[in-house]
């Protein structure tokens, strides 16, 4: 525009005859864009978000051969955590935060209008437009379950789902979502829940295909492989069907090669931790349940490294995998990796995390304190199999377990059969 006023200007001043303008001509695509020279320009448009997809089984396979269960140790700094804060660098929600948010019915949020599983959950959306899952119910122990678990994996560097405790308010929920919808605005404002955040995803070959014990004899790092299961065992995890595991990519992970969407580093992890934290049930392991925690034992056989776990109709983690590998077995260096990396949670550290995830609250009521003095035995189990009897230079019969290692437990009531 200004160019075109300063030549405007010339010619009213000078002879046409005695000037030559065709240099400094301005054209008429000039004169039109000249308005928009004020304008901010336009925001950049918002990349796509690369998404893997379903993939072949071989495909999937692959990268369960080379997932980690575990961050590099160089990468933690456990006693820095403030876990009255929160364990993740960048808390979304503050433990017991109040949190506003919409409902979005059932049919919206979910494929085929339900939600899998039995633990009562729906998708709320805040008013930022994010949308998130919600768990609930006051007398649901897996709340309680899940933020401890997730929290102390954080700690030591086990990759999980975040769990956030909060206090929900929910002016257009039912009041029970995951039953009814009848009801809407019935609920009970400012009750607890835990809103759960995806580490990434998952790699899957079916829809909620998920990742069974009895396929970890995939992973070629065979310490990890071993050390989750003992997770799962020494937290009485019975619920371990394979779609309550994953094999998945974290957000930070996905890149675009070849022109698709790839995973530079998969992972394994314990997804649902569910029935965790209690003793043994018909059907699974008690949720955060106290006394029945206490009265399991670590080992089945401390003098082989076989530990214990109640086998369920819904365990992946049985007697043996494929390759005749004894599944509650650990080698000596998985449980000196648990030893090591369990023993980085302070005392104090986890008593905040028992109280953030509200076990005091679980019938029989026991204190944050307590809680955290069963965890710590539990972890001394794990250093000294066998108590104040073992030795010194006490190691389990393999540094990683072989193949072919399972050997049967003869029935005790066999003589009756």
């Amino acid at each position: 525009m200004k160019n075109f006023i300063f030549l405007t200007l010339i010619a009213a001043a000078a002879p046409a005859a005695a000037q030559d303008f065709s240099a400094l001509a301005v054209s008429a695509w000039e004169i039109k864009q000249a308005p928009a020279e004020n304008i901010p320009p336009a925001s950049p448009a918002k990349p796509e978000k690369l998404k893997l997809g379903l993939l072949s089984k071989a495909e999937r396979d692959e990268y369960v051969t080379r997932a980690t269960a575990f961050r590099p140790e160089s990468e933690l700094n456990t006693a820095a955590i403030d876990y009255k804060a929160g364990p993740y660098p960048k808390m979304k929600y503050a433990p017991e935060e109040l949190v506003t948010c919409n409902y979005i019915p059932m049919k919206e949020a979910y494929e085929g209008g339900k939600p899998n599983g039995m633990t009562r959950k729906f998708k709320c959306r805040d008013a930022k437009g994010k949308d998130f899952k919600v768990k609930y119910g006051e007398d649901n122990g897996e709340l309680m379950t899940e933020v401890a678990a997730s929290w102390i994996f954080t700690g030591i560097g086990v990759y999980s789902d975040r769990m956030y405790p909060v206090r929900l308010n929910c002016p257009d929920c039912p009041s029970d979502p995951f039953k009814s919808e009848r009801d809407p605005g019935a609920w009970k404002q400012g009750q607890i829940a835990v809103i759960e955040d995806k580490l990434g995803e998952r790699l899957e070959y079916a829809a909620n295909s998920g990742f069974g014990f009895d396929e970890q004899h995939l992973v070629q790092n065979r310490v990890e492989a071993e050390a989750l299961s003992g997770l799962a065992m020494l937290f009485g995890n019975t619920d371990n069907k394979a779609e309550n595991q994953a094999v998945a990519c974290p957000k930070d992970e996905v890149a675009l090669e070849g022109g698709r969407a790839v995973c530079r580093r998969p992972v394994v992890y314990l997804q649902d931790m569910g029935v965790s934290f209690g003793g043994r049930g018909i059907y699974h392991n008690r949720r955060m349940h106290y006394r029945k925690w206490k009265n399991e034992d670590v080992w089945d056989n401390p003098e082989a490294c076989i530990m214990r776990l109640n086998i369920v109709r819904t365990s992946s983690l049985r007697e043996k995998d494929r390759t005749g590998r004894d599944m509650h077995q650990i080698g000596e260096a998985a449980r000196q990796l648990l030893v090591r990396r369990l023993s980085l949670l302070s005392r104090e550290q986890l008593i905040d995390i028992f109280t953030a995830a509200r076990a005091p609250q679980r019938a029989p009521e026991h204190s944050a304190a307590e809680w955290a003095d069963l965890f710590l035995r539990k972890v001394d189990k794990l250093r000294r199999p066998l108590g104040d009897k073992t030795p010194a230079n006490f190691a389990c019969p393999y540094e990683v377990v072989p193949p072919n290692s399972y050997v049967p437990q003869p029935d005790p009531f066999s003589q009756y059969n």
